[in-house]
């Protein structure tokens, strides 16, 4: 089994990877880049699995009670509890501005439907609009 210490650097190292991609998602979700959006997510992704693999290799680690007997390792251990904080913080802020994202195609959505034909326009059960091009066409006088 790997040292306890390698493998904290290496959760410290994947963090401050992720923490780079997240900031690098945030700029492809202002310039609407979705090329750019969709390799970094697969790449966040990757990541994540690494950490979670990492994470449980900690947890069954023979060495884990050096986690918090150990000083230095305690003190690693902590400034990789701050970045995880600041990476849960970054990838919140960007989940806001994907929502806002949506939100905001949603009315864009609406009013194109609108402006297409307002004659066939109606409401589905959940209250959206939607124009459904069937309408009127049963009738014959």
């Amino acid at each position: 089994m790997s040292k306890i210490n390698d493998i904290v650097e290496l959760q410290f190292e994947l963090l401050n990877k992720l923490k780079v991609i997240i900031t690098d998602e945030k700029a492809a979700l202002i310039n609407q880049d979705a090329d750019l959006l969709l390799s970094l997510a697969s790449a966040k992704a990757g990541l994540l699995d690494e950490l979670k693999s990492k994470d449980e290799a900690l947890s069954l680690h023979d060495e884990r009670a050096l986690l918090i007997s150990d000083v230095h390792l305690s003190a690693r251990v902590a400034s990789v509890k701050t970045l995880l904080a600041e990476c849960k913080q970054l990838n919140s802020e960007n989940s806001s501005l994907i929502e806002l994202n949506i939100a905001s195609m949603n009315r864009f959505s609406q009013a194109l439907q609108v402006s297409r034909n307002a004659s066939s326009l109606t409401y589905n059960d959940k209250g959206k609009t939607s124009t459904i091009s069937s309408l009127g066409n049963d009738i014959q006088a």
